[in-house]
């Protein structure tokens, strides 16, 4: 049931959503919104008697950050009327999961019409894959795509997920701290890594910025 439940993480659980409201179209998320043309971060919160810093947090964004026509937003609700911020997440500054500060080819994304839940970086010099944050090694993997990979769990119900690895160095149900040695990246591909919140997809980039 574990091994599941970090497969259902690593995927990103939202991915099979879109797929769902194409067999039945009256199915959305609940509390969420369909972005039109002409619609604003400030325009969407007072629809919904919410501010906009809060509605750009609750989807991983800032409010300086465009909206996209057809883009499936979460809309606070009870409890989440507290917005999430990563950086009240995190017990420890976060370091970068590889030695050096690699470019980004492929960013964050929950548009419905092309979601990425991670982030892809750039095969440069860096071939060593660190732990960003303290944690523990709670699986590790194969899958086509991804190559070799694994999840760290942290505390705040956040997880890690490091794909891409050639070679895995640690094993599960080990303790890790910041910037211990998780494995070394294929040679042909760049890191792909992804933060969760439980099965809550949060941009890495969000993340990352809060230790650099």
């Amino acid at each position: 049931m574990l091994r599941l439940l970090y497969i259902l993480i690593f995927l990103g659980f939202f991915l099979i959503l879109p797929i769902t409201s194409k067999q039945n179209p009256k199915t959305e998320f609940p509390f969420s919104y369909r972005v039109t043309k002409g619609d604003s971060w400030f325009g969407i919160a007072k629809k919904f008697k919410t501010s906009a810093e809060t509605l750009a947090k609750l989807n991983g964004r800032t409010t300086k950050e465009n909206l996209y026509e057809r883009e499936l937003l979460r809309i606070p609700k009870g409890e989440e009327k507290v917005s999430i911020s990563p950086a009240s997440l995190l017990i420890e500054k976060p370091s970068l999961p590889l030695v050096h500060k690699e470019k980004i080819l492929k960013k964050f994304s929950e548009l419905t019409y092309d979601p990425h839940k991670g982030i892809q970086f750039q095969r440069g010099v860096s071939s060593l894959v660190r732990a960003s944050l303290p944690g523990k090694v709670v699986h590790v993997d194969y899958m086509d795509g991804y190559e070799n990979f694994l999840i760290l769990e942290h505390q705040n119900g956040l997880y890690s997920v490091y794909g891409n690895l050639e070679r895995i160095q640690v094993t599960e149900g080990q303790q890790v701290k910041s910037k211990d040695r998780l494995g070394i990246l294929a040679k042909d591909k760049g890191l792909y890594f992804q933060v969760n919140r439980q099965k809550l997809s949060l941009n890495p980039e969000r993340i990352l910025e809060a230790g650099i």
